[in-house]
This record gives structure tokens, sequence and C-alpha cells, in this order.
């Protein structure tokens, strides 16, 4: 699922903790979506990423990383007589 952004003072980001285990799990092994912090009434926010780079990378890898195990590729299979013989 996909989460609504956090404005502040016209910042959109989503900050790491408050997505879904999987998605944290992910975000947290990618080096190159860049981190922000924000300084919200005093105290700094850490481990945000803009809204802008996390809807990017929710629909062009997270999405698609999901799709290949949700959907795996169905192989046909054809079955032919197989001889065994005793040596």
């Amino acid at each position: 699922m996909k989460v609504q952004a956090t404005i502040f003072k016209g910042i959109e980001f989503v900050n790491l903790q408050d997505l879904p285990a999987d998605q944290q799990t992910l975000l947290q092994h990618n080096n190159e979506i860049e981190r922000i912090k924000i300084l919200i009434d005093g105290k700094v926010t850490s481990n945000c990423i803009q809204y802008k780079d996390y809807g990017y990378w929710y629909s062009m890898v997270y999405l698609k990383s999901i799709d290949v195990v949700e959907s795996p590729v169905k192989i046909p299979v054809h079955l032919t007589e197989i001889a065994v013989t005793k040596v």
C-alpha cells in the first residue's frame, strides 16, 4: 500500500518509520534514494524521503517486485514417456 505524503512547510515527504514493514526493509537497503532531515517544532526528524522519490520507487521498484512474487511465471510442461532400463 502506498502511503500518503506528510507535508510540512511545503515539503512533501515520508518517514521510513511510517511505512509498512516490507517497504521499510527494502528502502533501508536502498542507498540510491537520498534521506533528508526535517526540523519540526525544534525536533529533527530524520530518515525521511522526499515524496516524489518515494512515489517513483514505489511504482518502479516496489510494485514490480511484489508483482513478480505474487504472479510467478507459468512454464508449460510437456510430459513425454521416459524409458528406464536396469544396468
